[in-house]
C-alpha cells in the first residue's frame, strides 16, 4: 500500500522553536509588524533602524531561495519607532518546496510575536486598468497554488471544531494602508490576486480564464502565506507591484530580469506607504 503523505507537526514546531531562540539569543526586540518582501522589492528593508540581519543560508531548516531578486536576509530591528521583523528572500513552490517549508518564515515571526503581516510582491497585470510601475493591494485572491501541508493535524482539527476566517485580508489593515498611500500621494490599485504554482508565466488562455474569475493579477507567491496568517489570527495584507502584463493582455515578451527592473523602480513608493503606516502605527 502506497503510504500516504504526513502533514507536517510536531517536527514543524520544533524547527520553529529552534529558529525563534537563535533568533532570540541575538536580539530582544519583540517585532509587532512582520514584512515579506518579493522579487526585486529587499531594498525596502534597508530602512531598518540598527538591524540585527541573519543571512538565511545559515538559519538552520530555513528554504534556500534560488530566484533573482530575492537576497535571502532575515533583519529584525525599528523602523518609524516600530519593531519589525522582515524577510528578503521568500521560497516558492515551485521551487520544489512543501507549503509547510514555505510558510516557514511567517510561522517564525509569528511565533516571535509579530501579529501584523504585511506581504509585497511582483505580479502580472490582467486587469486593463493596470500599467507597470502600478501599486495594487489584494481584497481577496483566488488559490491555484493548493493547501497541501499548509497546516498542522492539530490546526485542521482546530478549524474542523469551529474556527473560522471570514476573510483572509483583513479591511482594517487594508483601510490603513489606503490611507497611508493617500499621505503619501502614492496612488494605489486594488484587486484579486490569483496564485499559481510558476515557474513558467501563464498562457494567454489560463489568463483568459483568470479575468472571467475575476482575478485583476498573477501571482507565484503569496496566497498561501496569507491564508495561513489569517488562520493564525494575525492581521494579513498584501501590497503587490504590477511589474509587466500578462500574456495576452500585452504582447511584450516576459523575461524576470524586467520583472526585478520595474520591482526596484516601484519599491520607493512601496517605501513611502509603509513608513506612513508604520509612522500612524507608532503614536497609538
Amino acid at each position: 500500500m502506497t503510504e500516504l503523505p504526513r502533514l507536517p507537526g510536531h517536527d514543524l514546531d520544533a524547527r520553529v522553536d529552534e529558529l525563534v531562540g537563535l533568533i532570540r539569543r541575538r536580539t530582544d526586540v519583540v517585532p509587532r509588524v512582520g514584512l515579506t518582501l518579493g522579487s526585486g522589492l529587499g531594498g525596502v528593508m534597508d530602512a531598518l533602524e540598527r538591524p540585527v540581519v541573519f543571512p538565511t543560508h545559515e538559519l538552520p531548516h530555513w528554504p534556500r531561495s534560488t530566484v533573482a531578486g530575492h537576497a535571502g536576509r532575515l533583519a529584525v530591528g525599528h523602523w518609524q519607532g516600530v519593531p519589525v521583523i522582515a524577510l528578503a528572500g521568500r521560497s516558492h513552490r515551485y521551487e520544489g518546496y512543501t507549503l509547510d517549508r514555505v510558510t516557514l518564515a511567517l510561522r517564525v515571526m509569528h511565533a516571535l510575536g509579530a501579529r501584523t503581516l504585511i506581504f509585497t510582491n511582483a505580479v502580472g497585470g490582467i486587469h486593463r486598468g493596470f500599467a507597470p510601475g502600478d501599486l495594487m493591494i489584494a481584497t481577496d485572491h483566488i488559490n491555484f497554488i493548493g493547501r497541501f501541508g499548509l497546516f498542522t493535524t492539530k490546526e485542521l482539527v482546530e478549524r474542523r471544531a469551529g474556527r473560522r476566517t471570514a476573510t483572509y485580508y483583513s479591511p482594517a489593515l487594508r483601510a490603513a494602508l489606503q490611507a497611508a498611500a493617500l499621505r503619501a500621494g502614492v496612488r494605489l490599485q486594488h484587486g484579486t490576486l490569483m496564485g499559481g504554482h510558476g515557474p513558467t508565466y501563464e498562457t494567454a488562455a489560463e489568463i483568459r480564464v483568470a479575468s472571467a474569475l475575476g482575478a485583476d493579477a498573477a501571482c507565484m507567491s503569496t496566497v498561501p502565506e496569507v491564508t495561513l496568517a489569517a488562520e493564525l489570527g494575525c492581521e494579513a495584507a498584501s501590497l503587490s507591484c504590477i511589474t509587466n502584463l500578462a500574456t495576452g493582455i500585452s504582447d511584450a515578451p516576459l523575461a524576470h530580469a524586467d520583472v526585478t527592473v520595474v520591482a526596484h523602480q516601484a519599491a520607493m513608493g512601496l517605501r513611502k506607504i509603509l513608513e506612513e503606516y508604520l509612522r500612524e502605527m507608532a503614536g497609538r
